[in-house]
């Protein structure tokens, strides 16, 4: 028992390190769309406005890890939605790269905090088998 308090102490506070990274990352792109795409060169304000989208998708998914973090034990379904992002994300980042439209350093600013924070949800799944409700 006091191992499983344990680790749902580190797991809430990787989801709150996840909140906070995930909340600067949507912010930054919500207000500073062309100083994150500067690397690229001068963006078109389609690509901006793109980009700004994105950050403010990004945010209800920082809003996710808090949630998580505040009722581990009966949001299941929030576990495995995060995981699922974090799994799509991994493999989006390395498909980037391996097509060339990103470098590999650039991937890897996101996908340690993805692997991370995916390797605490599927431990976390792993250790608290909750059943969802309607399901035998």
């Amino acid at each position: 028992m006091l191992i499983q308090l344990k680790f749902l102490n580190l797991f809430r506070a990787v989801c709150h390190v996840c909140a906070i990274y995930f909340l600067a990352m949507g912010l930054a792109l919500i207000l500073f769309p062309a100083f994150i795409s500067r690397i690229a060169g001068k963006q078109d304000p389609i690509i901006l406005g793109m980009l700004r989208g994105a950050g403010g998708s990004i945010l209800p998914y920082a809003l996710l890890y808090i949630f998580v973090a505040r009722s581990s034990l009966n949001k299941r379904w929030a576990v495995i939605v995060i995981a699922t992002a974090n799994t799509m994300a991994i493999v989006l980042d390395f498909l980037s790269v391996i097509l060339g439209e990103y470098r590999l350093s650039y991937a890897m600013i996101d996908v340690p905090v993805e692997s991370i924070s995916l390797l605490m949800m599927i431990l976390f799944l792993s250790k608290f088998r909750i059943k969802l409700p309607g399901n035998s």
